[in-house]
């Protein structure tokens, strides 16, 4: 009896997307839902298509990352697929921070706003409210490229001619000898990376 008297509360999550502009999401969604199934409302309310790696992390009034709650912990304590959202999101004090794709790193701080009962007809998640446009899911690729190093060679840069060639030492043996190499010569002749010295080059001196 006690079981048919209890309600899902529908929980107001307001999901704010960190970037410059104020851009975020107010989400409805049941208490009972799992944050597998809130990870899936968020990346639909924002446009975004899933497939990235993503986790869950309890926070605070700081916003400081604490317990993790993962794709990759299948079946475990720190699964999104099993963890419901009251394990996380209780009462209108608590704190999440979500983080969709590892590499671009786009980060989700979440509040709730209210939690009620269900109202009757309506189906859960169901996106309440939306302010400022997001930017493309993709937006970030610039600068990730820029922090691993990477240059993009304008077209045709002369340079694309000597890509591949190593370069160049000074000394004519050696020189030869690594053209050589990178012309694909699988002889083995003491240039090997399982060398642990460099006492191969005393032939080539």
């Amino acid at each position: 009896m006690a079981s048919e008297m209890k309600e899902s509360k529908i929980a107001k999550l307001r999901v704010i997307l960190d970037t410059e502009q104020d851009v975020y999401r107010d989400i409805e969604i049941s208490t009972d839902s799992t944050l597998l199934h809130f990870h899936n409302a968020i990346l639909d309310a924002f446009g975004w298509n899933p497939g990235e790696m993503a986790s869950f992390f309890e926070s605070d009034e700081n916003w400081d990352k604490g317990k993790e709650y993962s794709l990759m912990d299948i079946g475990g304590e720190g699964d999104m697929a099993v963890i419901k959202v009251e394990a996380i999101l209780q009462d209108t004090d608590s704190r999440a921070v979500y983080i969709y794709d590892f590499l671009r790193m786009w980060c989700f701080f979440i509040e709730p706003v209210s939690f009620e009962a269900a109202v009757p007809n309506i189906e859960y998640p169901q996106l309440c409210f939306e302010h400022g446009t997001p930017p493309s899911f993709d937006s970030k690729d610039g600068d990730l490229a820029e922090g691993m190093g990477f240059e993009m060679p304008d077209e045709g840069d002369p340079q694309d001619a000597d890509e591949g060639k190593p370069e160049k030492t000074g000394d004519p043996e050696i020189d030869a000898y690594l053209d050589a190499q990178a012309g694909g010569d699988d002889e083995d002749d003491g240039w090997r990376e399982d060398h642990a010295s460099l006492d191969g080059l005393d032939e080539l001196m």
